[in-house]
């Protein structure tokens, strides 16, 4: 039997490319700790068995690194259920997301696990880093909140790039995880679900790599629908545990929603974009 690690990093992507096998390699990279890579694979183009699968596993030596477990569906099964499907086969006490086209330094993992342990209150870390676009050229870096407890500037927007997070996964288990078939703003979704179990912590980059690019998926998350209702009642449910009063909260809602309209109609440019500038 495997010894369990300290660490279980969650991957999804569609059939296997560059973008995904840099990923991948990165993560193998990290120093300092035991983990394992749950990837969830799922893409009409994804090999279930037979030469096609033979054939990837012998393009791809990574496939065959014994950290690594690959989940596979011949289908798209969504972003929200993919990382459920990951998260439900983590065996470590600690989750951490990297999307299937971001990069994570070497040390970024070892640097949050020891942070956790002498933060026994923060149930979330995430980190800054840099923006690269899909030649892997840096275009910036992220200006996101940092500090020990960034829970209010959650109630204006999601400050926390999901590839950067390392999680409880007690945690995670005890809010119910990932919200089953929400296709937009799953990650902001946990995190304020999270955010009302204990604190909320950002470090400074480098920590990860956020490919900016024409197919990011957040880029066509709508103005309306089942998104925006959950996030709103995770917004208004964690100002009540903040203790922040209705008057505070109410404008930097009204701002939100009013943001996702415009961001909608195509006037401003997706809110990941902004991350340099925040």
């Amino acid at each position: 039997m495997k010894p369990v690690p300290e660490l279980s990093v969650v991957i999804r992507g569609g059939d296997i490319n560059d973008w995904l096998c840099k990923t991948v390699e990165s993560t193998l990279n990290s120093q300092g700790l035991n983990l394992e890579i749950i990837l969830v694979l799922n893409s009409p183009d994804v090999p279930l068995k037979g030469e096609a699968l033979e054939s990837q596993e012998r393009a791809y030596s990574w496939l065959r690194d014994p950290r690594l477990t690959v989940l596979r569906y011949d289908r798209y099964i969504g972003v929200s259920n993919a990382m459920r499907v990951g998260c439900e086969n983590a065996r470590a006490d600690f989750i951490a997301n990297v999307d299937g086209d971001d990069l994570v330094d070497s040390t970024k993992f070892r640097t949050q696990l020891d942070y956790l342990a002498t933060h026994p209150q923060c149930v979330l870390v995430g980190t800054g880093g840099r923006l690269i676009d899909g030649t892997g050229q840096v275009t910036g870096h992220f200006k996101i909140p940092l500090g020990d407890d960034v829970r209010r500037s959650m109630l204006l927007l999601n400050p926390i790039p999901h590839s950067s997070i390392v999680m409880r996964a007690q945690a995670y288990k005890e809010v119910g995880g990932y919200r089953q078939d929400l296709e937009q703003f799953e990650d902001y979704d946990l995190f304020l679900r999270l955010a009302r179990l204990g604190a909320v912590a950002t470090l400074p980059g480098p920590g990860i790599s956020y490919r900016v690019h024409s197919e990011n998926i957040s880029k066509g998350a709508g103005a309306r629908g089942r998104h925006i209702k959950v996030v709103a009642q995770g917004r208004r449910q964690l100002a009540k545990v903040l203790g922040v009063p209705l008057f505070l909260a109410l404008p930097q809602h009204f701002i939100w929603r009013a943001v996702q309209f415009i961001r909608a109609a195509g006037l401003i440019r997706p809110l990941h974009e902004y991350f340099k500038f925040l």
